[in-house]
């Protein structure tokens, strides 16, 4: 159920993470998938500053302690888990391949400073 919960938060702000340079219907997702976080009750959907690594670390370190504060700390809640099943679905998106080598370097920059709490 746990990890169930992990996999449909991250699915959802996935999206939301990767709107660095977006065009209008890419905004759309990521108000989709902001709603969708807030209706799990998960936390707070920081905001977009338009920075790939900058939203990307915030997201994933609110993320993080949002887990944390509710008590999830299975495996699949650990910091370095939750950073490598993100990354693995940005990668699998349709449109990862699209995003240029620098977004693509500056999500993963986020990601593996977000695990770390260092935004």
């Amino acid at each position: 159920m746990k990890r169930t919960l992990i996999a449909a938060v991250a699915a959802a702000a996935v999206p939301f993470l990767l709107v660095g340079c977006s065009s209008d219907s890419e905004e759309k997702t990521s108000d989709s998938a902001a709603s969708t976080v807030e209706e799990l009750a998960i936390g707070e959907t920081p905001q977009l500053t338009g920075d790939i690594y900058h939203d990307t670390c915030v997201g994933i370190s609110e993320y993080i302690k949002t887990l944390k504060d509710a008590g999830i700390t299975d495996e699949a809640a650990t910091p370095e888990a939750i950073g490598a099943e993100f990354a693995n679905l940005a990668k699998a998106a349709p449109d990862w391949a699209t995003k240029s080598e620098q977004d693509q370097k500056d999500f993963q920059r986020g990601v593996d400073a977000g695990i770390k709490g260092e935004c």
